[in-house]
């Protein structure tokens, strides 16, 4: 979901980017929707061992929207572990000592088996990478060129995993929460947080007490190795896959010189590979403890009653066995333009970025209003680079992203096929001078602040999306910017956005990337439906929802594929989904619909 920064900010993860869907807004059918206050201004509590709760009352609807918030994301992975924090994720719906096994003592002893496997077949995939460097090998992860011995062990291996199967229950730490009418379960990893979280029944809610606290006390690395295995999957069809997934990568990489930021959140293929059970035990311990966590709960409880659960639940876990390591990497201020020439199945495309400020700094505020003048079709880039010069399609995307410890401002305009995308970023350019040194009238600055008006109402109305904005931004830097970030915006004037213009724009300190056609313009078959959808779309959207599709279209899997369906299903009917992409989430429900029921059939046929 990509809007300008304060509607981006507000909106990340509060509708459904960690959804399966992939990054678009969706609401639950009867999903409640309270009126929206002034301001917020939750009960504050913080237990013994350090965990914080926010709790906001609200009790127009008999459901509560509860959410765990680790301050802990791809920046804290240690060094040579990329992707560690968002395995770990994955690990955490694989049940406890209690949920999830028949018989855990049984099952353990499995456990044991392949830990002691795994490190012989670590050090004989050692063996196999200094066989790479010295050129015998090319591909450590191809089965075709493992050595004998990793090869017998890779399947004494698959034998273990098999056996111990039989004990685990599969999926069971999810479907307590669905029998008990819990919906949106789901999870995600960022740069700085990683949340947890679900939405119950009012009279359900102690089940998220005792769930919650189980697998933060009683968690264990069930299929620990398989999982990895998916986590390398998911990056070979979400990055490697799409048309641009890894000049994206290569992007963030060439702006972030040293900063943790630029190594991606799911890792690095040579990275993931590497990681063991026990070290993703040793992060569990410094990260996953409540001195570390905040859990957050809006709609229809007791804050008193659910005090006490929390004490009762939580207060029996222990503070951490250290406090957590402070990212301390700061990125350095760049001494010369970078820029990446790619080609790709996608159309015509420039980006630029800039580094910028940390969420809550005091020049951020003046950096969205510049992104929200910059944006939509009445925003100065869409009135030159489209009416006036006919160069782009569509609206051109202008985000400011302050993060926990950096952020950058980024303009990505979609170029057509008859222009040069040097030409669109030199328009750009000659826009943002225009701001350095010339008029904001009042009328374009009023424009902004009826909008930031019109959003800090939007944005309370729901109890799930209220509950992710003051998890994540007390996660990043404080809840309370929920209510400052707007009052902020409205005390902006036009000197305040020449200033950073001035301040932050250096054209030494500029990464560009330019994007052309591979092989000529992208088609999109026979379906005129779908280009139409498509050129309605951001870039990144457009990118994405061609790889879904494709992978929906080959996937074979219903057991993937059904849940995945209900899901979007039950988002289908949301006011929350921005116009612009309705027709495209549509779109995929269809194509998604038609592959399920074509999958049934022929499973009825082959009974």
């Amino acid at each position: 979901m990509e809007h300008d920064s304060y509607e981006r900010r507000l909106w990340i993860v509060a509708v459904g980017l960690l959804l399966i869907v992939a990054s678009w807004p969706a609401t639950a059918r009867g999903e409640d929707r309270s009126p929206a206050p002034k301001g917020v201004q939750p009960r504050e509590v913080t237990l013994e061992n350090g965990l914080t709760i926010l709790l906001v009352e609200r009790h127009e609807q008999p459901t509560v929207a509860c959410g765990l918030f680790f301050d802990v994301g791809g920046a804290n992975d240690p060094q040579g572990k990329s992707g560690i924090a968002h395995l770990f994720e994955h690990m955490m719906f694989k049940g406890s000592m209690v949920i999830g096994t028949s018989d855990y003592k049984a099952e353990r002893s499995y456990l044991d088996a392949q830990d002691k496997l795994r490190a012989k077949m670590n050090a004989e995939m050692d063996k196999m990478r200094l066989m790479k460097r010295r050129g015998g090998i090319d591909d450590v992860l191809d089965p075709k060129q493992w050595t004998p011995d990793y090869a017998a062990m890779k399947k004494q291996y698959d034998e273990l995993v098999e056996a111990e199967r039989t004990y685990i229950k599969k999926d069971e730490f999810s479907s307590l929460y669905t029998t008990n009418g819990g919906a949106r379960l789901n999870a995600g990893t960022m740069e700085d947080a990683t949340m947890y979280f679900v939405q119950l029944p009012a009279n359900k809610l102690e089940l998220f007490f005792w769930m919650e606290s189980d697998r933060m006390v009683n968690g264990i690395m069930r299929e620990f190795y398989v999982e990895r295995d998916n986590v390398r999957e998911e990056r070979r069809l979400g990055v490697e896959s799409t048309p641009t997934g890894k000049y994206n990568e290569a992007f963030d990489a060439l702006f972030w010189q040293s900063h943790p930021y630029g190594v991606p959140v799911i890792g690095w293929a040579s990275e993931v590979e590497s990681i063991t059970r026990d070290d993703v035990r040793d992060f569990y311990r410094i990260y996953y403890a409540p001195n570390n966590a905040r859990m957050v709960l809006v709609g229809d409880f007791d804050s008193d009653k659910a005090v006490e659960m929390a004490k009762r639940y939580f207060g029996r876990l222990p503070r951490g066995i250290k406090e957590p390591p402070p990212v301390i990497t700061e990125e350095p201020k760049p001494i010369a333009e970078r820029r990446l020439h790619a080609e790709a199945e996608t159309n015509p495309r420039v980006r630029m970025r800039y580094h910028t400020t940390a969420i809550g700094h005091t020049d951020e505020a003046a950096l969205d209003v510049l992104a929200q003048l910059l944006s939509g079709k009445t925003g100065r880039l869409y009135k030159r680079l489209v009416t006036t010069e006919d160069a782009a399609i569509g609206e051109p995307r202008v985000n400011n992203q302050g993060r926990k410890y950096a952020g950058y401002f980024e303009v990505n305009v979609t170029v057509k096929e008859d222009r040069t995308p040097e030409e669109v970023e030199q328009f750009v350019l000659e826009e943002l001078d225009k701001l350095r040194d010339g008029e904001i009238t009042d009328h374009e600055l009023q424009k902004v602040k009826n909008q930031v008006l019109a959003t800090s109402v939007r944005r309370l109305r729901s109890n799930l999306g209220l509950m992710f904005q003051l998890g994540l931004y007390d996660t990043w830097y404080d809840w309370s910017y929920i209510n400052e970030a707007p009052e902020r915006m409205l005390k902006v004037t036009a000197d305040d956005v020449r200033r950073v213009v001035k301040d932050y724009f250096d054209p030494k300190t500029r990464t560009v990337a330019i994007y052309r056609t591979k092989g000529g313009a992208p088609t999109e078959g026979e379906d005129p439906e779908l280009a139409a959808i498509l050129e309605k779309l951001s870039p990144q959207q457009r990118d994405r929802t061609k790889a879904m599709i494709k992978r929906i279209r080959e996937s074979t899997d219903l057991d993937r594929l059904k849940p995945m369906l209900q899901m979007m299903e039950q988002g289908a009917s949301s006011d929350q989904i921005p116009e612009e992409q309705k027709m495209m989430f549509e779109y995929v429900l269809k194509v998604l619909s038609a592959r399920v029921a074509e999958l049934e059939a022929a499973d009825k046929e082959s009974d």
